[in-house]
């Protein structure tokens, strides 16, 4: 590894430290055995995802697709043939959706009209399914109520009502439940010729699968562990965790079960090796977070009026939405612990130290 960095302390890069897998999108890259990672660029401040590519040609499973945009579309046609050979194989034997994020997810309807046979959670798929369909008005409106309740400014919960059905624009329609074969936690299933068990992330997403192949240590992370920033927990509209921050350190204290020396392959950044390392830095990251959110409440603060506590730059439409979840997420937790009480003040949440 050329850069030296606190948060990097631990960790290893075996194949160097990039943006993302490979030197370009859509070109696969062979990490593990049987296993390669596709990186395909974002339209978002977090620029890239990576996919995985698991088994032969002929036997082949995706790990996410990527969002839904015609560049990411007309690279993995251009690229998927040669992901692992030189030689042309028949398009994937199945998709595995790890969670229901754009960047995720964007692709599986376009990979299921073409008769690739998809796999993921069932909490996961169904919410796609229940985003993508709201009406945008419906959508925006939605989002209006939850900032106006959270305190965020005039201006910025006009402009949110102004927003169709942000979801929609990156994913193509999702299939029907019928479409899918459902994966659950602990149970081991045989992808690409090699078994893996079945993990489960929560807090990041409900219900985020993770894989982890026990013959050489190597796990698929999704967002659960990534190697430079932390993965955004958020306390969200329609998702029914109220608690998004405990459940994503109490799945993080399963993962420390895991071999030291696992290669975690995680959505975005490069792969890495120094696993409790991470889960020490994440759960540093968080302790460090909630006792600023605690100084912060010796009077009455919203969501918002936290965000110069937790968040020291300036932030996007979509990092405000990410923004309010965590803040959110975090006072949950304090809440949740005894150290917080909440009021209303003219409709607005705050919480202060109990």
């Amino acid at each position: 590894m050329s850069e030296s960095s606190d948060r990097y302390a631990g960790l290893t890069f075996p194949f160097g430290l990039s943006r993302g897998v490979g030197e370009a999108d859509g070109k696969a890259v062979k990490v593990a055995e049987s296993i390669m990672g596709v990186r395909h660029s974002l339209p978002f401040a977090l620029d890239h995802v990576n996919c995985w590519v698991l088994g032969e040609p002929g036997n082949q499973v995706l790990i996410d697709t990527g969002a839904d945009t015609p560049n990411t579309r007309k690279l993995w046609q251009d690229n998927l043939p040669h992901s692992c050979s030189g030689s042309g194989a028949p398009r994937p034997a199945a998709l595995l959706v790890t969670h229901f994020h754009p960047d995720h997810m964007g692709l599986a309807g376009w990979f299921a009209e073409q008769g690739v046979t998809l796999l993921g959670s069932a909490i996961e798929t169904d919410f796609s399914r229940l985003l993508w369909n709201i009406e945008d008005q419906t959508y925006a409106d939605f989002y209006a109520q939850w900032y106006a309740s959270n305190g965020l400014p005039e201006a910025t919960i006009s402009a949110v009502r102004q927003n169709a059905n942000t979801y929609k624009k990156l994913v193509h329609q999702p299939p029907e439940a019928s479409s899918w074969s459902h994966l659950k936690e602990g149970e081991t299933v045989n992808l690409g010729g090699h078994d893996y068990q079945v993990l489960v992330g929560r807090g990041h997403a409900p219900d985020m699968l993770m894989l982890y192949r026990e013959s050489d240590h190597v796990l698929i992370a999704a967002d659960q562990v990534l190697p430079s920033i932390t993965p955004n927990v958020s306390v969200m509209p329609r998702i029914q965790d109220a608690n998004p921050l405990l459940s994503f350190l109490d799945s993080l204290a399963k993962l420390r079960q895991l071999p030291e020396d696992t290669l975690v392959l995680p959505s975005h950044g490069a792969p890495f090796t120094g696993l409790w390392a991470r889960l020490d830095a994440l759960n540093h990251h968080h302790e460090q977070r909630l006792a600023e959110v605690l100084d912060a409440c010796n009077e009455p603060r919203s969501a918002y009026e936290l965000f110069g506590v937790l968040f020291r730059r300036e932030l996007d439409a979509q990092q405000t939405s990410f923004a309010l979840g965590e803040s959110l997420a975090h006072l949950h937790y304090l809440e949740a612990n005894g150290d917080l009480s909440r009021i209303e003040r003219n409709g607005v949440a705050s919480f202060v130290r109990a």
